[in-house]
């Protein structure tokens, strides 16, 4: 056998192989695509799971796999276990709508799902790249243009909704420190009083301060009296004294 018909040979051999795989492939994905329908997700995930063996590039089965994870942990009770799927999930499409060989078709899917999650999830400026990405594998994605406008008008509502907070968070700041102010004003004027009063000492009308330096005066003109009295007594007692 000469070289060229060994290699003609060998490279009959690898096409057939090449063939076969493809085969096997597609066939594994048929299969779980049925499954999926029949909302079997866990059979349906072991197919793409084959599929993928037969060929590690394919970006469909990649896909298939990565929806069937996300439909998957939305069945399961354990939470560790749907954590795990859901990241699987996420994963996957992440990688197919990022992927260089993937077709424009399949990559777009990804990214169109990748916006719906994150939609669902409220992070509008996430989603918004999901799906602008989305209309740049796929400009005639109709679904998708309709879903990025949806959430740029949410974004816009959240931010509008975040200023007026902050807006009435400010207000609501003023006027707590303007009724502080007003009570240390308040607290002030009343220790000024309290001082002033404490500092005045009691005032004495006029009435009342004549009536008293009259009763002074007739106490001091009872004293004079009983001391005039007084001498005149004793005068009287040393004239009629006996030596």
């Amino acid at each position: 056998m000469t070289g060229a018909a060994a290699l003609l040979i060998l490279l009959s051999t690898g096409c057939s192989a090449e063939h076969k795989a493809a085969r096997q492939e597609r066939k594994a994905v048929k299969a779980g695509n049925a499954l999926y329908e029949q909302g079997r997700y866990a059979e349906a995930a072991e197919k793409y799971k084959e599929a993928i063996e037969y060929n590690p590039n394919s970006m469909e089965a990649l896909y298939d796999l990565s929806m069937a994870n996300l439909r998957r942990a939305e069945t399961v009770e354990s939470d560790s276990l749907k954590q795990q799927l859901t990241r699987d999930g996420m994963a996957g499409l992440q990688s197919v709508a990022s992927s260089t060989v993937s077709e424009p078709g399949v990559a777009g899917k990804a990214a169109y799902n990748l916006g719906n999650i994150a939609f669902e999830g409220q992070k509008f400026p996430e989603a918004i790249d999901a799906y602008k990405q989305a209309l740049r594998y796929n400009p005639d994605d109709n679904d998708a243009r309709r879903n990025l406008r949806i959430a740029q008008l949410q974004q816009n509502d959240d931010q509008n909704q975040d200023q007026n907070q902050d807006q009435n968070q400010d207000q609501q700041e003023q006027e707590q420190e303007q009724e502080q102010d007003q009570q240390q004003n308040q607290d002030q004027n009343q220790d000024q009083q309290q001082d002033q009063q404490q500092q005045q000492q009691p005032q004495i009308n006029e009435q009342s301060a004549e009536q008293i330096l009259q009763s002074i005066d007739n106490r001091e003109n009872q004293v004079r009296a009983r001391m005039m009295q007084g001498k005149e007594a004793s005068s009287s007692n040393s004239s009629n004294k006996r030596w």
